[in-house]
């Protein structure tokens, strides 16, 4: 499967990480010994085993009370006006969350269209997020890209709410950090409220949560909802400070270096790329442009990384993140062909031409990456 990710393991004899591409390479194994034993030494520890249990990071949500919101939702036939991260989206959704709003009428607003490059074809773009859905057994009624700092499709948004949904509640959902804030706030700057209620903050009945009220008529209400958390998102991970740093303001610049095998790239000092297989290539990283990359050899790569992070030599650093225990290297086989990205959640994506290759990433310990078709087609 496209975003499956594997673990990378490291001797227990002497801590090198386990290879199976390059006998030439510290931690050498033969592929036939890793799918044989549970645990693996290298060959240079004279012993082949398999090292440890550590299980790749999984997709985590923290939902508490938000069930109930929609168990309600579904209660009063309400519509969903589910609001998305453009930049961020594919790591933010479950099968388990969709589900729960299924027999809804559901319309997706992807927000944050001004961060992305402008010379991005809009229906490709149009036709990646539909096809995510597809794929996700997902049914909706619309989706619309949008953008709060631009007021772009701020007029179909209106439309849909003012008349698609006559005499409907509408629930606003949407991860931390999707937009939805500014996406209300762009929408009541245009808004009249033609009722005698006020617009409330209050508790949402049976739920500790928090929930802003905003009356459009004397019987209908959109309900702004608390953003429910992805605990695998880098964004759950560091401080604010450095979320500061990582989120993008302005549109993004994608960063292309020429790669191939034994490259590796430190993304800011809370990632690196290795790449195990494949030609020189361009790949480009689609992140905040106040993040830095250093193009290294896999061979010296702990060596170089946490030297740069000790000399606070990339940005951002999280004081969280120092240290090699703070990480965890996970394995990534690409397609082979076409173009494809591997988006860390919370963070940015970066794309290839996908011709087979056996790439790593080294991530903060909990922060989920995904293996995707190209959000880009091409650059």
């Amino acid at each position: 499967m496209m975003n499956e990710m594997r673990i990378i393991r490291r001797c227990p004899g002497c801590g090198v990480i386990l290879q199976t591409i390059d006998q030439q390479l510290p931690g050498y194994v033969p592929v036939k010994h890793v799918d044989r034993h549970e645990v693996v030494l290298c060959q240079r520890c004279f012993k082949l085993q398999h090292y440890g249990e550590d299980m790749a990071p999984k997709e985590s949500f923290v939902f508490d009370d938000f069930y109930q919101i929609l168990g309600k939702a579904k209660q009063d036939h309400a519509t969903i006006i589910w609001v998305l991260d453009i930049l961020n989206f594919e790591t933010t959704l479950s099968s388990e969350l969709l589900g729960a709003v299924k027999g809804l009428p559901v319309y997706f607003i992807a927000t944050k269209r001004d961060l992305l490059p402008k010379n991005l074809n809009q229906k490709k773009l149009m036709t990646y997020i539909e096809n995510f859905f597809k794929s996700m057994q997902m049914e909706y009624v619309k989706i619309i890209i949008a953008s709060s700092k631009t007021n772009e499709a701020l007029d179909d948004i209106k439309s849909m709410i003012a008349e698609d949904n006559q005499g409907k509640d509408l629930y606003v959902i949407g991860a931390t950090s999707s937009g939805k804030s500014s996406l209300i706030n762009t929408y009541l700057k245009h808004f009249s409220n033609q009722t005698k209620k006020l617009i409330t903050t209050s508790p949402f009945p049976g739920t500790t949560l928090r929930v802003i009220e905003i009356p459009l008529n004397e019987t209908q209400t959109i309900y702004d909802t608390p953003g429910y958390v992805a605990n695998h998102s880098m964004l759950a991970k560091v401080e604010k400070e450095v979320i500061k740093l990582m989120m993008p303001k302005v549109e993004i610049k994608p960063v292309g270096y020429r790669l191939g095998a034994k490259d590796a790239l430190a993304i800011g000092g809370l990632a690196r790329l290795e790449m195990l297989t494949g030609k020189r290539q361009f790949v480009y990283g689609y992140f905040a442009n106040t993040v830095t990359f250093q193009k290294m050899a896999i061979q010296k790569a702990d060596e170089s990384f946490f030297h740069l992070i000790e000399k606070k030599q990339l940005k951002p650093i999280s004081k969280s993140y120092q240290k090699i225990e703070d990480f965890n290297l996970v394995e990534f086989t690409l397609p082979t062909k076409g173009r494809a990205d591997l988006a860390i959640s919370g963070y940015g994506w970066l794309s290839f031409i996908a011709e087979g290759q056996t790439v790593r990433l080294l991530l903060p310990k909990g922060v989920l990456a995904k293996l995707l078709p190209s959000k880009v087609q091409s650059v």
